[in-house]
């Protein structure tokens, strides 16, 4: 059944500048510049913010005292607006878990996918680097090494500086997204 928005105003209970506000907020299902009254009825069910349930109960007494002795045109549309009670809550969870995660950022329990990716390019050239110019520090000293012992000793001491070094590339990164 379509109506006017004045008709549809009075079969629900309400002023017509309430209606108004439901069509700009998108709340009327309108058809040829009439509103579906089925339709709309049931999207302002679905969108209603159940927060607000005690004022419309407030509103409706209201109503009821000022029209004794008047009938009914219609009752004001009533329900849980459980969809919109549950988009409501997707979207409270959904903040609490950014506030969370930008907590943990700033504490430095937590980097950026893009700052690791980062550093750990960094900590591979640090290695490739390091491993690639072994050969030539170390083939004149190992050359001219007999004792098996002093040259396994000799590449552990390089192969330690190397590890140290990225181990601490690593650590200065965690330091620095600390003090931020």
């Amino acid at each position: 059944m379509l109506m006017s928005q004045s008709a549809f105003a009075a079969h629900i209970g309400v002023n017509r500048s309430h209606v108004t506000q439901l069509k700009n907020a998108d709340r009327l299902v309108m058809e040829d510049g009439k509103v579906d009254v089925e339709a709309s009825i049931k999207r302002i069910e679905d969108t209603k913010d159940p927060a607000k349930e005690g004022v419309a109960k407030r509103h409706q007494q209201e109503r009821s005292q000022k029209g004794q002795g008047q009938t009914d045109k219609a009752q004001p549309v009533s329900g849980t607006g459980s969809r919109f009670q549950s988009a409501k809550a997707r979207r409270e969870e959904a903040n609490a878990e950014l506030t969370e995660i930008e907590l943990q950022t700033r504490r430095g329990q937590l980097l950026v996918a893009d700052e690791v990716r980062l550093a750990v390019a960094d900590g591979d050239t640090i290695i490739r680097n390091r491993l690639e110019s072994l050969p030539d520090i170390l083939a004149p000293q190992l050359a001219a090494e007999t004792d098996e012992q002093r040259i396994r000793s000799m590449l552990m001491d390089h192969i330690e500086s190397l590890l140290g070094d990225l181990s601490r590339s690593f650590y200065d990164l965690g330091k620095e997204k600390e003090q931020l």
